[in-house]
């Protein structure tokens, strides 16, 4: 086999997303701070988050922040490392039991936000894709590419001066699908060979419910509803063979709390998520997370479907960078087939508050202004 079949052999593995590769739970728009946090996020939602993962938020928010720019960029880093740091060449059919049943994950996503009291929107584009090859006799690519580009627009009513209602409208375009594609398809064309078997696209419109209401304390208790995609998004096809696969309904429950002290926060809670999901243990919906901030840094840990997950964020005034450690449950129960995965984000964004003067970055932004 040529250098240059191997190498687009290669490519096609890196460029592969399988999104329920088994029973892994797909989402999206996750933020680098919710998967360091176990996936909790509902109750501790950023301003410029909160269109996509709880509008009802927007009726707390007290300023007017524009994040230019958010990307992340993921791999399964220590799966991947581990399973090909040994793989030797590959000149024949036989060469590829070593690879067999061996993945490739890969993940990049970027977002612009705007976000001020009641009302806010977010553009943004989400890639996955990955890539297992089965089949040894035969060697076969499984292989998911899914990319969404959407803009969002929500907003939300105060019910009172500690609860909140909230709505949000979406038009997504979802590009790709899951393929079985067969070694030979790969060897005997170029690029465009694999870029063929992807041509589905489609255009669906969604909608999100929310509702969040604090309890007066000095731990500030917060609950949140949220129902994202809200009986489900379908996809009317544009292009190719047929629509894309719908985005399922999620409807979540989140508890947490706050306790402010001089020059630290700390945060905790947890999360029901995907309660509407029949077949799904329970064990693989649960999600507990932590968060203490400092003036410049917040660390983060949690529990995500049983795993540990790890974050930890720097504030440099308009610019932040995240980075989280996590596993998502790849098998049918908690603790069967965990996949590893590592993101790394930077983002900027400004602020100001309602005398036009800036904030900080985030969710430091109050906080800050007050521990001077």
């Amino acid at each position: 086999m040529s250098c240059g079949t191997r190498f687009l052999i290669f490519i096609s593995l890196l460029l592969s997303q399988k999104m329920a590769m088994a029973q892994e739970i797909f989402e999206y728009n996750r933020s680098l701070r919710a998967l360091g946090m176990g996936n909790v996020y509902s109750v501790f939602v950023r301003d410029v988050d909160a269109p996509t993962v709880n509008p009802a938020a927007l009726a707390f928010t007290e300023s007017i922040s524009w994040e230019l720019v958010n990307a992340n960029f993921g791999i399964n880093g220590l799966d991947a490392y581990n399973d090909f740091k040994d793989i030797g060449s590959i000149s024949s059919p036989s060469d590829y039991d070593q690879i067999v049943g061996k993945k490739i994950w890969v993940s990049l996503f970027a977002k612009t936000s705007f976000a001020m009291p009641y009302f806010g929107f977010t553009a943004y584009n989400d890639g996955k894709l990955s890539a297992i090859i089965r089949n040894p006799a035969y060697p076969q690519f499984d292989v998911t590419f899914i990319n969404d580009t959407g803009l969002t627009a929500a907003g939300a009513v105060p019910l009172g001066p500690l609860a909140s209602v909230g709505f949000g409208v979406k038009r997504i375009t979802r590009w790709g699908g899951n393929q079985t594609i067969g070694l030979g398809t790969i060897a005997s064309g170029g690029a465009s060979t694999l870029t063929d078997q992807f041509q589905n696209k489609g255009i669906g419109y969604g909608f999100d419910l929310a509702f969040m209401a604090k309890i007066p304390g000095p731990m500030s208790p917060t609950v949140a509803l949220t129902w994202v995609d809200v009986g489900s998004t379908a996809f009317s096809k544009i292009a190719g063979a047929e629509a894309p696969p719908r985005i399922h309904d999620n409807l979540s429950l989140g508890l947490g709390s706050n306790i402010d002290l001089p020059g630290l926060d700390l945060a905790a809670g947890m999360e029901y998520r995907h309660i509407t999901e029949n077949g799904i243990q329970i064990g693989k919906k649960l999600h507990f997370g932590s968060e203490i901030s400092l003036p410049f840094i917040d660390l983060r840990a949690g529990l995500s479907q049983g795993f540990p997950t790890y974050g930890v964020g720097f504030n440099l005034y308009f610019m932040r960078f995240d980075a989280a450690t996590y596993s998502v449950e790849t098998g049918d129960y908690p603790g069967q087939s965990p996949e590893n995965r590592i993101q790394l984000g930077l983002s900027f964004e400004l602020s100001v508050d309602a005398d036009f003067k800036f904030y900080a970055k985030d969710g430091k932004k109050r906080r800050l202004k007050q521990r001077r």
